[in-house]
């Protein structure tokens, strides 16, 4: 297998055989998905201090009371989540370096840049976000940056405008020189994959419908516009 920096080099026939060989493949039912409301009532069994302090990672639901605009008073779900950072890198050779890993959500191996929640460091700094995007691409890398530039202006992008208030933070990553690799340091809970790309190659997948997260298709525009690599068509 052809790497380069330190990653498997891939195209797009190739990167889902090569992220199955390297373990990211769907993970197997042990029973049918049941409620959280049957969960916690012990349909799947008691609930011990392990499974009470998963609970921790559940959605939480709200409710919004508002008024529309015919004066009618409404009331509203939405989904809490937690808010996570994105960071792109094109690295020499128009390369990017993608993660590859099953998500229990929509039951996919979805491939995106390095990404990640912001954790109690990060959110005692002036720019959490940031900080995020920094940290996590280095750990789930091992290849440092010299800075990440935000992507949209610091505000996030809504993953759902309608039903949750989470948001996805891009940035534009640019590795420290000389690039070298060191060791990623992933959770216990991390169960993914990185490989490098050809851009054209990640084009390709995303022209083809074979990238599942709309995040990745976002970051990938919004970092080409800021590197001059997409020119604005005006007219015909």
């Amino acid at each position: 297998m052809e790497m380069r920096f330190g990653f498997p080099l891939v195209t797009a026939e190739t990167i889902y055989p090569v992220l199955r060989e390297l373990g990211v493949r769907p993970w197997e039912d042990t029973r049918p998905p049941i409620s959280v409301q049957e969960y916690l009532a012990g349909v799947a069994g008691p609930l011990g201090p392990d499974q009470l302090v998963e609970l921790k990672f559940s959605p939480r639901i709200e409710v919004s009371f508002l008024q529309n605009p015919k004066g009618r008073n409404e009331r509203y779900f939405r989904h809490v989540g937690k808010n996570w950072a994105t960071t792109f890198v094109l690295l020499p050779g128009d390369l990017v370096i993608i993660v590859g890993e099953w998500k229990q959500g929509s039951r996919d191996v979805t491939l995106v840049p390095p990404s990640g929640v912001p954790s109690n460091e990060d959110m005692k700094t002036d720019d959490p976000y940031r900080a995020c995007a920094k940290r996590e691409f280095v750990h789930e890398t091992g290849i440092e940056l010299a800075e990440v530039i935000s992507l949209s202006n610091g505000n996030g992008i809504p993953v759902s405008t309608r039903q949750s208030t989470q948001r996805c933070f891009p940035f534009l990553g640019i590795p420290k020189k000389p690039i070298e690799r060191k060791p990623a340091k992933l959770d216990e809970t991390e169960f993914l994959k990185g490989v490098v790309i050809p851009l054209t190659d990640w084009f390709l997948l995303l022209e083809t419908g074979k990238v599942f997260e709309l995040t990745s298709i976002a970051i990938t525009y919004l970092a080409l516009r800021n590197l001059g690599r997409l020119p604005l068509i005006v007219g015909g």
